[in-house]
């Protein structure tokens, strides 16, 4: 539903600040949206969350500690849920996002975001229907392809009472160097209005995130090459239209001095992202000698990922007038670890050691990929107090 100035007339939904609201997570990952809560400083109350991924339940155990796991969202009956008054659903991006095969939302994983909206009519159906909805997912939901589905979830919504405030909101519009679109929908119980969070300036770049290069393990550090980005082959002929290798996440090198790109769902692999570095000892770098990497000039090239073009001497040249990509000897590449992830989802270094203690490195970039910046959850959740 889009602003007009009928709803400036509409009053403001708000929470009672001394009234803890009572919180259901589906699709909960790691749980960022307490961790968002936990930020603000507000009262609530954890009645469950829906999650079946184990690694993904480990590390919210660690985070939160037990909680009440429902599991399967397809096995939950809404007569069975506690009293709600905040119920969050980032549904799997699987079939929707251009990493996948776009296959939609009709028997996939995407899917299941039909199963959130029998929950919501069994919830209704026992006069216990959550204040407020709240559903993050990737760009691609609004955009031509599967609009037309995504106006048909809102309209199952309206149906049972709730206002939809949709937006698409960038993790660097809300104070963290990365750079993720995605679209939330807000949906309040009653005829309110919802204003979205307004942008702030973003003071900080990626090398914020960074870990001291002391502490970095050798293991992040890239000195093949030839193995890791085929420099002979980094663009190969085009494959139905496309540069079959541009298009490759993990053949991207990014510079420090600039934002971060998505942060994704690589598990190892190396397609974790990469980042340039100035050439030198690492006692060097650490005293901040060399700590700033060329600049490297960013533009959108595969939604929801970011290919910087290099405007200077680089760590890796784009074939430019037929001359094939090489290596700067003045410059070296290197991963970015679980943690600087994890740190650029706005999650504090403490939670990130919880889920450390319980997982592995692959797990935790996944985790990282599949959840919700915490600064961005914020700035939301602060409006509707």
């Amino acid at each position: 539903m889009q602003q007009n100035i009928f709803e400036l007339t509409r009053e403001r939904f708000k929470f009672d600040k001394d009234t803890p609201i009572k919180v259901f997570e589906s699709f909960s990952g790691v749980g960022m949206q307490l961790l968002a809560l936990n930020r603000l400083g507000v009262k609530y109350e954890s009645v469950g969350y829906s999650e079946i991924d184990k690694y993904a339940i480990n590390s919210y155990k660690a985070i939160h500690g037990n909680g009440n796991n429902y599991g399967d969202i397809c096995k939950i009956k809404g007569i069975e849920l506690p009293k709600i008054d905040l119920f969050t659903y980032s549904f799997p991006c699987t079939d929707l996002s251009k990493a996948g095969q776009q296959k939609g939302l009709n028997n996939t994983r995407s899917g299941l975001v039909y199963e959130v909206l029998r929950i919501i009519q069994e919830l209704k159906d026992k006069n216990s229907l959550p204040k407020v909805l709240l559903m993050e997912n990737v760009v691609d939901l609004v955009q031509v392809k599967f609009i037309k589905q995504f106006n048909k979830i809102q309209a199952e919504l309206e149906e049972l009472g709730y206002s939809n405030y949709v937006q698409t909101l960038n993790a660097k519009d809300y104070g963290v160097a990365q750079n993720r679109d995605r679209v939330f929908m807000v949906s309040i119980l009653g005829d309110y209005y919802y204003e979205f969070p307004k942008p702030v300036k973003l003071e900080k770049r990626l090398k914020d995130y960074l870990q001291p290069l002391e502490e970095i393990e050798d293991k992040y550090f890239i000195t093949d090459y030839e193995k890791i980005f085929k420099i002979n082959d980094f663009y190969s002929e085009l494959k139905g239209g496309k540069w079959d290798k541009l298009h490759d996440i993990g053949k991207r090198v990014y510079s420090s001095g600039y934002i971060s790109p998505t942060i994704h769902t690589m598990q190892g692999g190396n397609l974790e992202p990469k980042i340039s570095y100035a050439l030198g000892s690492r006692e060097h770098q650490a005293r901040g000698w060399l700590d700033e990497s060329p600049t490297l000039c960013a533009r959108d090239y595969k939604d929801p990922k970011v290919i910087l073009q290099p405007v200077e001497p680089l760590c890796l040249n784009s074939k430019v007038n037929g001359k094939q990509p090489k290596v700067i000897n003045n410059h070296n590449i290197r991963k970015l670890t679980p943690l600087e992830c994890w740190r650029l989802m706005g999650i504090d270094d403490k939670d990130y050691y919880k889920a450390e203690a319980v997982c592995s490195n692959s797990q935790l970039y996944k985790q990282a990929g599949n959840g919700i910046v915490v600064d961005v959850l914020v700035a939301i959740f602060k409006k509707l107090y």
